[in-house]
């Protein structure tokens, strides 16, 4: 059994909420554990002893309220002090980086390493404060190790940016040497959803990307079974190709997250062999139908949560190559990627029977499909499981892990929302009623708090070499039917068709301002794809 103990300025805490809370092993897998709070300690019960790591949601003051970890740790009859093993992590994962991104001769001047020294400072002291009679821990201890991790938190996003700064100077120079060739990856997209069209959502598409996002969404394209409605799809489409002369980019087609299949499919849940025919007849129509528009296909999402389809891991995979073939050999020359939602893998640690998806993006790569790249929807703020917020530098390290299967990464939603988002409501015997309260970056959310994740997120993807580009993951907030939106509050023009802060910061921001000059340097070339009955 892992312990932690949890104090605040008086001493142990009477209550403590456990959200977005499981247990981390080795390579960043979590692991299914029994985690519950009483008499100031989190108990955290698994079946193996390996040594472990506890995530979950923790008030960093300052910083915000994120999701963060301590190492792996053995077991011991002893607790540990939260704090002190959350700023533990922080300050091992600052040094791993540091050196992992070539940055060990930073001038000690450095605003990162200034904040970095006063946390390692704070740690030391934490670390000899003097206990109590019992050797317990003391109120005193805490707060020195809540500093630390403040402060070692406020350190490591200023190297995450640092270096993104860094790479994205080399980006630029590339961009700027490949513009004449025409040799040049499209950056920034948008999702556009197919129930509500205008001249001034276009022009907003036209103005601020360089590539549209259809999601294409099953329930919307086939609400009863065999009958399908494209005609708001199109109209999207059509305009993105023929007016725009923009690219589109489809999917995912396939979508078995949690609410977005149509209610008929759920049917042949229990009837393998029939939900892959379906699957492959409604991926064929698709895929008919706009192949001559759509320039990179997102085939599938979800498969690895395990959700709402509860399949065995042989069938997860047929199901992964079948969406892959059929696109394949239906457009040879297709780019065509799968995508993985909740990259951060919490849900294993509660759904031991879904994939972790470091492992899953493993086994696409090991099994041979041939995708073109791995998609990542990366989204925060929301009250639901796997979008709990995180800092830059835990964004930052988790893009590094999915490049180790050289494989490009194409980051297909990023999204944060301009309010607070409560949860939804619970049953009245759920004892955590608010276990996916999601938290917040650096200070609640609002219009100019989703500006400045945008700027400072959107910046630290763009600049990692392996990701090919990245798109918002919704143009405009809804009030609509859930399956409709992504995230309340989530696009970057508000339902009465104002603009957020954070669809202006895209023109300001300086850094995808120049890395937008540079491509617009390209040729133009001509698109004349057009919609296939």
């Amino acid at each position: 059994m892992l312990r932690f103990a949890v104090l605040d300025d008086r001493g142990p805490v009477a209550d403590f909420p456990l959200r977005h809370a499981h247990l981390l092993g080795a390579d960043e897998v979590a692991v299914p554990a029994d985690i519950n709070f009483a008499d100031g300690l989190i108990h955290c019960v698994k079946k193996a002893s390996d040594a472990a790591g506890l995530a979950l949601l923790y008030d960093a003051g300052d910083c915000g309220e994120l999701a963060l970890r301590t190492c792996l740790l053995p077991q011991r009859q002893r607790p540990y002090l939260l704090s002190l093993e959350l700023a533990r992590h922080r300050i091992m994962l600052f040094l791993n980086k540091l050196e992992e991104w070539f940055l060990c001769d930073l001038p000690a001047d450095e605003p990162a390493m200034t904040l970095f020294e006063q946390a390692r400072a704070k740690f030391t002291a934490a670390l000899a404060a003097e206990r109590a009679v019992d050797h317990s821990f003391t109120p005193e201890e805490d707060r020195l190790a809540r500093e630390a991790l403040c402060l070692a938190i406020q350190a490591s996003e200023r190297l995450a940016l640092l270096a993104s700064d860094i790479l994205m100077h080399h980006r630029l120079n590339t961009a700027q040497n490949a513009a004449g060739t025409g040799v040049v990856n499209l950056m920034i997209g948008c999702a556009v959803r197919r129930d509500q069209t205008s001249d001034g959502l276009q022009k907003v598409v036209a103005d601020y990307f360089d590539f549209m996002v259809s999601p294409m969404r099953w329930p919307a394209l086939e609400p009863d079974e065999g009958e399908y409605s494209f005609g708001k799809t199109d109209k999207w489409v059509e305009w993105a190709v023929r007016t725009a002369k923009m690219p589109v980019h489809a999917g995912p087609i396939i979508d078995l997250r949690p609410g977005r299949t149509p209610e008929w499919l759920h049917i042949w849940e229990n009837d393998y062999d029939t939900l892959r025919e379906v699957v492959f007849q409604h991926l064929k129509k698709v895929v008919t139908r706009y192949h001559k528009a759509v320039s990179r296909w997102t085939v599938a999402s979800g498969l690895h949560l395990n959700a709402d389809f509860k399949l065995t891991l042989e069938q997860i995979m047929d199901l992964s190559r079948l969406c892959v073939m059929l696109v394949r050999k239906m457009i040879p020359n297709a780019k065509i990627q799968i995508e993985i939602d909740q990259p951060f893998g919490e849900h294993y640690g509660c759904d031991p029977v879904s994939l972790p998806p470091l492992i899953y993006a493993e086994m696409l790569v090991q099994q041979g499909l041939a995708i073109d790249a791995i998609g990542l929807r990366i989204q925060m703020g929301d009250a639901r499981e796997g979008r709990a917020v995180r800092d830059l530098m835990a964004l930052s390290a988790m893009l590094d892990a999915y490049s180790v299967f050289d494989k490009p990464i194409v980051v297909t939603a990023l999204g944060a929302p301009s309010e607070p988002i409560a949860p939804a409501p619970a049953s009245p015997d759920d004892p955590n009623p608010d276990r996916f309260l999601p938290g917040r970056w650096r200070r609640p959310w609002s219009p100019e708090a989703q500006a400045d994740w945008l700027h400072n997120a959107m910046a630290v993807c763009l600049s990692k070499p392996y990701v090919l580009s990245v798109a918002w993951q919704d143009l405009y907030d809804s009030t609509g039917p859930g399956a409709l939106y992504e995230m309340p509050h989530g696009g970057l023009i508000t339902s009465a068709g104002k603009p957020k802060p954070a669809l202006r910061q895209l023109a300001k921001a300086t850094r995808l301002a120049h890395f937008r000059q540079a491509l617009a340097a390209r040729p133009a070339r001509a698109e004349s794809a057009a919609l296939s009955p």
